[in-house]
């Protein structure tokens, strides 16, 4: 007869494999959009994707290995240390390409054109990533894994992103605002700062998160 933790393990396995089938998709047609439209907070958000997939990825590779070993995985375990690691790398690569191409941005003066694809990829973005990070977030809590509320905390900062593509394009086209879309993607930074030395302090400590999210 199968444990709680093992339900709870398939589960989070079934959610992540959901996930990564989602953000594939985002992922590409938000590049699609940005590619034809020049946004940078487009491709921002693109980029957030892919990285989100290589998060996410890395989360079923985590899960499966437990799933098959049978062997719990706590914050000390190798696996969940080295997982929680990578996902800090990912969020740390996404925070200095934001950083870049929004002074490049600025400095030239840059602003999007409007994107019925974009504009229906963040809308879309903006209510399933919410409920996949939240969902994402009580699987963390319930198995005690850091590295997979780090991943959650990606999807929040996806949902983040989306949130802030949809009334940057918005203000941008209706008042021509071309600074706006740059500052959408700035405004982001100091999310994945946070989670990307959040994850990182797990990987080196081998403990928890040090906060629970609950303003998430």
């Amino acid at each position: 007869m199968e444990s709680m933790r093992e339900k709870r393990l398939r589960g989070a396995l079934e959610l992540e494999l959901l996930s990564v089938g989602w953000i594939m998709t985002e992922s590409i047609l938000s590049a699609i959009a940005a590619y034809h439209v020049g946004s940078l907070s487009l491709s921002a958000f693109s980029v957030d994707s892919a990285v989100e997939l290589v998060s996410g990825m890395l989360l079923v590779a985590r899960l499966f290995i437990e799933v098959q070993s049978g062997v719990p995985m706590n914050a000390k375990h190798p696996v969940e240390r080295w997982t929680s690691g990578f996902i800090a790398a990912c969020l740390f690569v996404l925070a200095g390409y934001i950083a870049v191409k929004s002074g490049q941005a600025l400095r030239l003066r840059e602003g999007p054109e409007l994107s019925i694809l974009g504009l229906a990829v963040a809308a879309a973005s903006s209510v399933i990533t919410p409920w996949l990070a939240v969902q994402k977030l009580r699987y963390g809590r319930e198995i005690g894994s850091p590295s997979l509320i780090g991943d959650a905390m990606c999807s929040f900062t996806c949902a983040y992103m989306s949130w802030t593509l949809l009334v940057g394009l918005a203000l941008n086209d209706v008042f021509h605002w071309w600074w706006v879309d740059a500052l959408a993607a700035t405004g982001i930074l100091y999310f994945v700062l946070h989670e990307g030395f959040e994850a990182f302090a797990s990987f080196t400590s081998g403990e928890g998160h040090t906060h629970a999210h609950h303003n998430h």
